[in-house]
């Protein structure tokens, strides 16, 4: 089976959007680090973030921040 102009031409722009995409920055990489102090470092569940991070806390998060609790997901740990 030979492959013709189209096809390779078709698998090529296939390439360089997996390359595009995988290019594009993580949310980690945009976001703010947790701390590098003993108070985060202890933090190993991310429900214990929002004992400080909530509307009353001591370090309450934006109003424009999403209302999720995967804390992780977003913030890499300091170093």
């Amino acid at each position: 089976m030979r492959l013709r102009k189209v096809d390779w031409l078709f698998v090529v722009a296939a390439l360089a959007v997996v390359i595009g995409v995988s290019l594009l920055p993580a949310p980690r990489d945009r976001n703010p680090r947790i701390p590098a102090n003993g108070e985060h470092q202890a933090i190993v569940v991310e429900k214990d973030c929002v004992s400080c991070h909530r509307a009353d806390g001591g370090k309450p998060v934006p109003a424009r921040h999403p209302k999720r609790q995967d804390c992780f997901r977003c913030h890499a740990r300091g170093a």
